[in-house]
Order: C-alpha cells, then structure tokens, then sequence
C-alpha cells in the first residue's frame, strides 16, 4: 500500500496532465457557437437593388434627377461596409485614416467634383425579408438630417450602394459623387 503523501501526488500530476491536455469548456463553446461560415462576409444584392431604387424614389417625390447606378461606387461602397465588418468599427473615416473622398477617388476612373457617404450599422436583424431590410435601413438615412442631405443633394449624379452581412452583424454604405 501506498502511504497517503504518494496518492496525492500521483493525484495531482494526472489532474495536471488532465488541465494540459484538454481545452477548456469556454474555447469548445465558441467554436459551437461560431458555425462554420459566421466568419464570411456576404453582400446582399437584393438589399443594394432596393436602397438604390428607394433612393432615386425619394428623389422623383422632390422633382430631383435619379441617380445612375455605377459599379465601382458599388464596389467602393461594399469595400467600406465589408471593412467595418472585418475590422469591428463604424465610421465615415477608417482605422488609417482615409475619408470617403480618399477611399473612392483612386478607385474612381473618371474626375469627381464633389464625393458623400452614408453608412447605417445594425445587429441581429432578420435580413431575409430584402424588402424589409431595405426600407429599415432607407427610413433610418431618411430621419437623420445629414444623411437625408446626402440623399437629396441635387449635385450628386452617380450612386454606389454595399450592404454587407457578417454573422448576425449588417453594415450599408451609399457612396455619391458628383461628375
């Protein structure tokens, strides 16, 4: 028989090993509660076709031009709501320091006289009702005076909108300029 100081020390070297080998409970809740794919940033396409349309819609009830629909301001818009999702900020100017002026003009092929952005943030939305989804985000610019001003800039020509999911996580951007 063992005296009683060696059972305890044999106790405790394989409650050691035990610790050093097995994860902690913690790391295997959040890898169960991270599925696979969280981590991705997806654009919704149905989302941006719908804000460009409510926003040249707000513009038509003011006798205002539409806005052209541009494919690089689309992807400087989704640039900038992917980049808020990745780097967990929400802001007109990013972490280095670039404005919406600066993010969109190297980007940009043509000469831009004048650049906007509007950009609205939420968390745990149900975004699978695109329509729904849409009208939140556009009622949201809408009540906010300098969004709205954006919005209804008779200078502004040319309209890029990104909407960006990540997880329960969504960000829109609209990018204007005016050529």
């Amino acid at each position: 028989m063992m005296p009683r100081t060696g059972k305890t020390w044999i106790t405790l070297a394989l409650l050691l090993i035990f610790l050093l080998y097995v994860p902690p409970a913690q790391a295997q809740l959040r890898v169960k509660r991270n599925p696979r794919g969280a981590g991705r940033v997806q654009h919704l396409n149905e989302v941006e076709r719908r804000i460009y349309q409510l926003t040249n819609a707000e513009r038509r009830k003011r006798h205002l031009s539409p806005l052209d629909r541009d494919n690089t301001l689309v992807e400087t818009a989704r640039a900038h709501s992917d980049d808020m999702l990745r780097r967990d900020y929400f802001s007109h100017v990013d972490p280095d320091g670039k404005t919406p002026q600066q993010r969109i003009a190297p980007a940009y092929s043509r000469t831009i006289a004048r650049a906007g952005e509007n950009i609205w943030g939420g968390h745990g939305y149900d975004y699978s009702d695109s329509k729904l989804t849409a009208r939140v985000i556009m009622d949201s610019w809408m009540s906010s005076p300098g969004h709205r001003a954006n919005l209804l800039n008779p200078d502004y020509t040319h309209l890029g909108v990104g909407v960006s999911v990540q997880g329960k996580e969504i960000r829109a951007t609209q990018n204007f300029v005016t050529r």
